[in-house]
């Protein structure tokens, strides 16, 4: 407990430093202007960039490394999170890109296929690598007692296409295609931290130390970058913050084994994406627009539903998931003890 405290007390002075050192520049590639002052944090003045995920993933290593000297990792841990974070840091190496496309250049970034097809690329490699050190998720635990499927040979395409998805929502989550405008200040992170709190807690049975150690060091890298980007944004979360996010998630999906209990902890994510492709399907079927926005919360702000009521009822939903989270991981381990 008290390393826990430790930690998150190190990524909240990490994620206020770094906001101090990376908003100035990343807002100079945008305007260019450089200023060392960033401004009245409670009002934005539309210089606000993105490049979110650059903090968070300087929190995480950050965190990591301090964690990893305190419980004194094996070696086998060590690598695991060490592949983790290198997945984490090229996914979000690409939404750094796409940030700098959007604003430097103006520019829409990747097409949709493209992006589509990198995360597959990325989420299969990341897979068959996990796999050859013990971590490959072939064994899926099934609800009510039935037991476990083997996936057999084809657990590398199906948890690459299940990590995609998960990116994907976390995305969403945050605005449709990196467009800020259609999203809400801080509510993807917030609902990541509880989603990452919330595994943390499930995995408390003692099984899964270093699976909780990734838990904690995600959620401390979302309340590091929501000391800036908590609404009224300085920095905004970007195609980098929910390519983080997602990797994230899906780093503790591999790590523990557990799909039913990471897919809880991204229910609310997945109901927005769900609510993402059914508003296209309805739009491309009859021309007609099922949600007052492209996504689910932008929906809901515009009909009349404040930002931290958004965020608010999302954190709270996403914490009723996260207790059946720590549910679904009692479950296994009481399974596998009889």
């Amino acid at each position: 407990m008290k390393l826990t405290f430790i930690i998150f007390a190190l990524q909240l002075a990490v994620g206020g430093l770094l906001g101090r050192l990376f908003i100035p520049v990343f807002r100079k590639l945008k305007t260019g202007k450089f200023e060392i002052y960033i401004g009245d944090r409670f009002k934005q003045d539309g210089s606000e960039p993105r490049g979110g995920g650059a903090l968070m993933l300087f929190c995480f290593v950050t965190a990591c490394f301090a964690s990893a000297a305190a419980d004194g990792f094996n070696a086998d841990e060590i690598r695991a999170a060490a592949f983790t974070a290198i997945f984490s840091a090229v996914l979000t190496a690409v939404g750094l890109a796409e940030d700098y496309d959007r604003d430097v250049r103006g520019g829409i970034g990747m097409k949709s296929r493209y992006r589509v097809m990198i995360k597959l690329l990325l989420c299969g490699g990341y897979t068959a690598l996990m796999g050859l050190f013990g971590y490959s998720c072939k064994m899926v635990l099934l609800p009510f007692r039935w037991g476990y499927v083997d996936l057999g040979w084809a657990y590398i395409p199906l948890n690459a296409l299940m990590m995609t998805l998960i990116i994907t929502a976390a995305e969403i989550c945050d605005c449709q295609k990196g467009i800020h405008e259609t999203g809400v200040d801080g509510l993807c992170p917030m609902t990541m931290f509880v989603s990452f709190l919330g595994l943390f807690a499930a995995f408390g049975d003692g099984s899964r130390e270093v699976v909780r150690v990734i838990c904690l060091c995600a959620a401390g890298s979302c309340a590091g970058f929501l000391i800036w980007g908590a609404k009224p944004s300085k920095l905004f979360l970007g195609q980098s913050g929910g390519l983080f996010l997602g990797s994230m998630m899906c780093g503790i999906l591999m790590l523990s084994g557990l799909h039913g209990a990471v897919l809880l902890a991204m229910a609310v994510p997945f109901i927005e994406l769900a609510a993402h492709i059914l508003q296209r399907a309805v739009f491309k079927r009859n021309k007609k627009l099922l949600f007052k926005g492209a996504t689910l919360h932008e929906h809901l702000r515009n009909i009349g539903w404040s930002e931290y009521r958004i965020t608010a009822v999302y954190a709270a939903a996403q914490a009723v998931f996260c207790a059946g989270a720590a549910a679904y991981s009692i479950y296994e381990s009481r399974l596998v003890i009889n």
